[in-house]
């Protein structure tokens, strides 16, 4: 297998506005992926041997943008997002490569031996399919109020996060066989959309704070990535509900 190659087209801003008082960057890009390199293992077909070849081409494109905003005295808003579309261009397939095969030049379809043949799936996607990794939208939202009430300076602070569905490879690659038997580590799976909340209170004096804070306070529940790596179905979750209260103090 060779290289892949990347054109990356791409124009971005960075921009402060309203005396300063809201800063807002982004980019929109237009990229050409080519040639990119694919690992499929299928041990029931070909051996139990990784192979690595060259193959898909991907066009994507989107924008993302993110911003500060002090909206009035003590209330700060920021967030950012993006919006990203990739979307395979061709419909490649494994060539046979051995001279001495009756096959040689062809697309591989199936293997035969003993008298019996097996069909072999393709490890490249079809037309249209989005690349590994790959959700569509992702975002996120976070606001803080801090003021003044004496010698104390106490905050609230709320966020949220979203990131859109994903595929776990580019790739048609086998998936679990019939009675969930797993003959392949290169599955392809689907990694849910999540959403998750955040929340923090705490207040300051001097050289000493005390916060509270929670972390994904729905206590949400999906898999951020799934694989069959171990020949075992493997998923990477969301970190559960956390509540941590914490105290601190600057020493100088």
């Amino acid at each position: 297998y060779t290289s892949d190659n990347l054109t990356n087209n791409e124009i971005g801003w960075k921009t402060e506005l309203f005396g300063h008082r809201l800063q807002w960057n982004g980019a929109v890009y237009y990229d050409n992926w080519t040639n990119v390199q694919v690992e499929f293992f299928n041990p029931g077909v070909v051996g139990n041997i990784f192979y690595d070849t060259n193959g898909q081409d991907f066009l994507i494109k989107g924008i993302e943008t993110s911003f500060v905003a002090r909206v009035m005295a003590g209330l700060t808003v920021q967030g950012a997002a993006d919006w990203n579309h990739s979307s395979q261009t061709n419909s490649p397939a494994l060539i046979d490569n051995n001279p001495q095969s009756a096959g040689f030049g062809k697309p591989i379809s199936q293997v035969c031996g003993g008298g019996a043949c097996t069909a072999v799936s393709n490890p490249f996607g079809p037309i249209g399919a989005p690349s590994a990794n790959s959700p569509p939208m992702q975002f996120s939202l976070r606001a803080r109020y801090d003021w003044v009430l004496g010698d104390y300076v106490p905050y609230v602070q709320i966020g949220i996060r979203h990131t859109d569905h994903s595929f776990s490879q580019a790739g048609a690659n086998p998936e679990i066989g019939a009675g969930g038997s797993i003959t392949t580590s290169r599955g392809r799976f689907e990694n849910p959309a999540d959403s998750t909340v955040d929340a923090a209170i705490g207040v300051s004096k001097g050289d000493w704070h005390v916060d509270l804070h929670g972390d994904n306070l729905g206590n949400s529940n999906a898999s951020t990535f799934t694989s069959t790596d171990q020949f075992i179905i493997e998923q990477t979750p969301l970190r559960p509900r956390v509540i941590e209260l914490s105290f601190g103090y600057n020493f100088e």
